[in-house]
């Protein structure tokens, strides 16, 4: 890994968090799954960098991190360096035990000059800006421009995991990690766990989550049947369904975040947040300058990131004259069930994954087919094999 790689891990070790993908951070948190920060780019280009620059203005900036240190990269896609590969836990005892292995095995975690690693978080009440909270949705938004493809990534919030709290461990479901450590411990724990690294954070207050939407005049989403009669009958909205459905801000707020309409639970719900996602995409693409305009001056007011303005205004220009807003999405799932399995760890209902298939899954998803540094070996010990119930 290049040096500038290591001296950013070096920093990120001693305040955990790398310079974290598109992830959403507003003052002490309380965001909502929200929106993909290119198609933010690709409407900072197109309002004229003057008006623009007056929004940036009201952006609350994250100084004094790592964010002068990290230079915005040219849009040419370059070789990768070598990788170092690494394998699976086989020596742990307990699941703990394997967790904080694998959490703490030293492995390299796997990154490219040619992907921009975004993570998108939102957090679980309206107060949690001021007052911390645990974040209630995870989502990995992640730009290759040599595969021009746009990646997006759900991870599950009760994921058990290992964390480290300001140097002191600890166990628990992933969205905890916010809570008790910021996004610092949060994007530690998802770099450790999925072996990826991390560029930048982005987060967005709840509150603007429905404002954004209505200033686009409304989303355009595929909605089930289901669906709508479970919003229907639980809560004050009233929603058709069928491939076109168009929502407001509110209802599209209810859409993303209904959780126990299906058996699956989260699995649907990160499904959903993926829909509002890209309908949020579309819907800029044909909204008008007004519309824009008027998007654009709700969604700075409430947004902290450990981007520079300057970062901000490059990569816009680079989306622009790409055209990453017309790569190609796809949705990477980790639910199948030699992945995902739900279950009980004492009196908690959690997620147990098999976090090294996951990772491997995961970086190939990110950074092209055979492109993972984990190596799986036959008859290798897995998270599952170490609890009952699962």
């Amino acid at each position: 890994m290049k040096n500038e790689k290591k001296e950013k891990k070096q920093r990120a070790n001693k305040k955990p968090n790398p310079v974290a993908a598109f992830f959403w951070t507003n003052k002490r948190r309380r965001a909502k799954n929200i929106y993909f920060i290119l198609t933010a780019f690709m409407l900072i280009i197109a309002l004229g960098l003057g008006y623009v620059n007056s929004l940036l203005n009201g952006i609350t900036y994250d100084d004094g991190k790592k964010t002068s240190t990290v230079s915005v990269p040219k849009d040419d896609v370059v070789e990768d360096e070598e990788y170092k590969i690494m394998t699976a836990i086989n020596n742990a005892g307990s699941l703990n035990e394997y967790l904080y292995e694998w959490a703490n095995n030293g492995g390299e975690l796997r990154s490219s000059k040619n992907v921009i690693n975004v993570l998108l978080v939102g957090l679980d009440s309206d107060t949690a800006l001021e007052n911390g909270g645990r974040s209630d949705s995870l989502i990995l938004v992640s730009l290759n421009k040599k595969t021009k493809k746009i990646n997006m990534t759900s991870f599950f919030r009760d994921t058990w995991t290992y964390m480290n709290i300001d140097g002191t461990g600890r166990y628990g479901k992933l969205n905890s990690s916010y809570m008790y450590g910021s996004d610092e411990a949060l994007l530690d724990t998802i770099e450790k766990d999925f072996k990826i690294d991390i560029d930048y954070y982005v987060a967005v207050d709840f509150s603007s989550f429905t404002d954004i939407i209505n200033a686009l005049g409304g989303l355009t989403i595929e909605v089930q049947q289901y669906e709508a009669e479970y919003i229907n009958r639980t809560t004050k909205h009233t929603i058709d369904y069928g491939p076109a459905v168009k929502l407001t801000g509110e209802q599209a707020l209810v859409f993303a975040r209904i959780r126990h309409s299906d058996s699956d639970s989260d699995v649907s719900r990160t499904r959903r947040q993926r829909q509002v996602i890209m309908a949020l995409i579309n819907s800029a693409k044909g909204a008008s300058l007004t519309q824009l305009s008027n998007a654009l001056d709700t969604l700075f007011k409430y947004v902290k990131t450990d981007l520079t303005k300057m970062q901000i205004l490059s990569y816009a220009a680079q989306a622009l004259a790409n055209g990453w807003i017309n790569y190609e999405i796809v949705q990477t799932p980790i639910s199948d069930n030699d992945v995902f399995r739900t279950g009980w760890v004492g009196d908690q209902s959690v997620v147990l994954m098999d976090l090294p298939l996951a990772a491997q899954r995961v970086q190939e998803a990110i950074y092209g087919e055979g492109e993972s540094n984990i190596v799986l070996e036959e008859g290798r010990v897995t998270a599952f094999s170490l609890v009952s119930g699962f």
